[in-house]
């Protein structure tokens, strides 16, 4: 699966989730992750844990400013097979990293607006538009960039890593 994606920075949740509703997203839920990362080189490889679900996310996005393509694989994982696949992985790769994060999961049309809350780094603001074979590309992009200017979001700061990424950092520079 492909999406074009940012992921912002921000001061005030409270706030954007405001405009998030303002433009009529429909809330999903309040989500817990953690996602423990795994060393794969230039991919990043996560194990996703939810309340009720679980998931091996693979996908490959280059770390830019602005928004992106990513390109993305998920599979479910059962909870009666997690731990050993979880234990499989570690074995394998090495863990990279473990971020717990909180997250309100809104959508608009084909767009999923991710509100985290994540732990050690801060407020973060996700807009994935999922890219679909029966949609025309311009109309995607259309809906993504109203969204990102909807919500004043051209104004803040992008973040071009990932969560696993800035945790990394943030370790380094404790140190």
């Amino acid at each position: 699966m492909i999406n074009l994606e940012i992921k912002v920075h921000i001061l005030d949740i409270e706030e954007i989730k405001k405009k998030v509703l303002k433009i009529k997203a429909k809330p999903m839920g309040i989500l817990h992750q953690i996602d423990t990362y795994f060393i794969v080189g230039n991919s990043r490889l996560k194990l996703r844990e939810e309340k009720d679900k679980n998931q091996l996310v693979f996908y490959r996005r280059p770390n830019t400013l602005y928004s992106k393509f990513s390109k993305y694989y998920i599979i479910n994982i059962s909870i009666y097979f997690f731990s050993i696949v979880k234990k499989l992985l570690a074995l394998i790769f090495g863990v990279k990293v473990v971020i717990n994060k909180k997250r309100d999961l809104f959508i608009y049309k084909n767009t999923r607006i991710h509100l985290d809350e994540v732990e050690k780094l801060g407020e973060f603001i996700e807009v994935e538009t999922l890219f679909k074979k029966n949609i025309k590309e311009k109309k995607l992009k259309k809906e993504h960039y109203f969204i990102l200017k909807f919500l004043g979001l051209n104004d803040l700061k992008t973040v071009r890593e990932s969560y696993s990424d800035l945790m990394l950092s943030l370790t380094y520079e404790q140190k």
